[in-house]
């Protein structure tokens, strides 16, 4: 755990301030019921907006702001808030550069916090004062960062083809790293047995492999006992990033750059297989797992895998509000191919006018459903709208439509990134009007069409989008 002393002497007096402001604030709600109290100065920070963010399945979603001056903030959380991963999101000012969204993460467990968040090189740093969630987990995430960067300098010194031996040193070093990682685990566990923080940490076990194994015989014996000692089988991980980081691991193990599409496929299914075996029989966990894999498979441009995880699973997840909306679309999008004409529509765009899609003077139209909780959609939309800005010689109109049912992110969102194209919001999400008529169950969904209304392509990342544009051009 860090601690920046002199920052904390400095602001003694803010502390000060902050903490007996934070006790008024907590005895106040006390008398109205429990409530929990997150409170905290930041170093540097602007005057204006901060973010109170809480976690569920894959993305962030803002669920309180405040206007905060001096660094300071507080916020009040419901007794029946929900524990996981929050994040505090803020501007901040270093040596003369405002940098906006800056965030810090902690745990929230049903406890008061108190978070100083210092500025460093490398970025925001938090401290906390007697949360022992916070303090287990800092050290679980600074070992683990430790573990990684010791582990990855061992592991490429195993190759006998690069050392023209076994290094027998680096093969010793590598197991005992492995060992201490778990006896790490093990005290911890045995410490702590009841934090939410040690669910997170056990949920990122993983069985010892010999430094000995050739390279392929450990991705192999990696693929067949990945899940064996962490199962994806607590519900109440889900608001936190832990399944989402796990799932794209043991993915990545069937990755293989020399195959064909059709190859990468066939792995990708097995892998499909594999994980769905080690989902416990949890609704909102099968629900989840499915839901992630689809829109991943879909941003892959993967159909046949998809249609695999359709066919194997969607069924046996069918409380699932999305689920039901999946099995719904996925055929009505399927004809959504290039060479189909897409329905005309009607938007309120953010500056208060209507546009008619079939209106529109512009040769081509790029349309793109997406949401502020997608960080593919964040990814892709400063390198499109970069293009749109400077390199759009083909006469294109972008109109994106938002699916965010939360305005407040919506509208933080657009207010930061100020797009100069045409922007929409259904406040409905999925099941407003014109997703549904394009049988949206994945962002981003992007249709590139012609004036007539044509689908010219779907293409489903930046440069892809770039390829379908260059076939424009004469």
């Amino acid at each position: 755990m860090i601690h920046f002393t002199t920052f904390m002497v400095i602001n003694g007096k803010m502390r000060r301030v902050v903490f007996i402001f934070g006790f008024l604030l907590c005895t106040l709600h006390l008398l109205h019921g429990q409530s929990w109290l997150i409170q905290g100065t930041i170093e540097n920070g602007e005057e204006g907006p901060v973010l109170l963010a809480s976690y569920y399945g894959d993305r962030f979603r803002v669920v309180d702001s405040m206007d905060a001056r001096s660094g300071f903030f507080y916020f009040m959380l419901s007794e029946d808030a929900t524990p996981g991963i929050y994040r505090i999101i803020y501007a901040d000012r270093a040596g003369g550069v405002r940098s906006q969204d800056r965030f810090v993460e902690f745990i929230f467990n049903r406890e008061n916090i108190e978070i100083f968040v210092a500025f460093s090189e490398r970025g925001p740093v938090p401290s906390f004062e007697g949360s022992e969630e916070n303090l287990v987990y800092t050290g679980f995430m600074n070992f683990e960062l430790e573990y990684e960067t010791q582990l990855m300098a061992v592991y490429e010194q195993l190759y006998p083809t690069r050392a023209g031996k076994e290094d027998r040193d680096a093969v010793v070093r590598y197991n005992v790293l492995q060992s201490e990682r778990t006896r790490y685990m093990d005290s911890i566990t045995q410490l702590y047995p009841d934090l939410y923080a040690v669910r997170i940490m056990n949920a990122f076990r993983a069985p010892l492999i010999p430094g000995e194994m050739p390279h392929m015989q450990r991705i192999d014996t990696l693929k067949h006992c990945f899940f064996d000692h962490a199962a994806i089988d607590d519900p109440g991980l889900l608001t936190a990033p832990v399944y989402t980081f796990k799932l794209i691991d043991f993915l990545s193990l069937y990755k293989v750059d020399s195959l064909t599409k059709e190859q990468q496929e066939e792995q990708f299914m097995e892998a499909v297989d594999r994980i769905m075996v080690n989902v416990s029989g949890d609704e909102k966990l099968h629900s989840f797992v499915v839901d992630f894999l689809l829109e991943g498979f879909e941003m892959l441009d993967m159909e046949r895998v998809q249609m695999h995880i359709a066919d194997q699973y969607l069924d046996e997840a069918c409380e699932s509000d999305i689920v039901e909306l999946i099995l719904s679309r996925m055929e009505g999008y399927k004809q959504m191919v290039p060479g189909a004409r897409a329905p005309d529509f009607v938007i309120d765009a953010l500056e208060g006018k209507n546009h008619r899609l079939s209106d529109l003077a512009e040769s081509y139209v790029l349309l793109m459903f997406w949401a502020s909780s997608c960080d593919h959609c964040r990814e892709m939309m400063p390198e499109l709208h970069d293009w749109y800005l400077s390199e759009n010689g083909v006469g294109l109109e972008v109109v994106t439509i938002s699916i965010d049912t939360s305005t407040v992110d919506f509208r933080h969102f657009v207010d930061e990134f100020d797009p100069q194209w045409i922007t929409a919001h259904d406040p409905q999400g999925w099941y407003g009007k014109v997703p549904s008529d394009y049988h949206i169950y994945a962002t981003p969904a992007l249709f590139l069409l012609d004036s007539e209304q044509t689908i010219l392509a779907r293409p489903t990342s930046f440069r892809k989008f770039q390829r379908a544009i260059k076939k424009l051009v004469p």
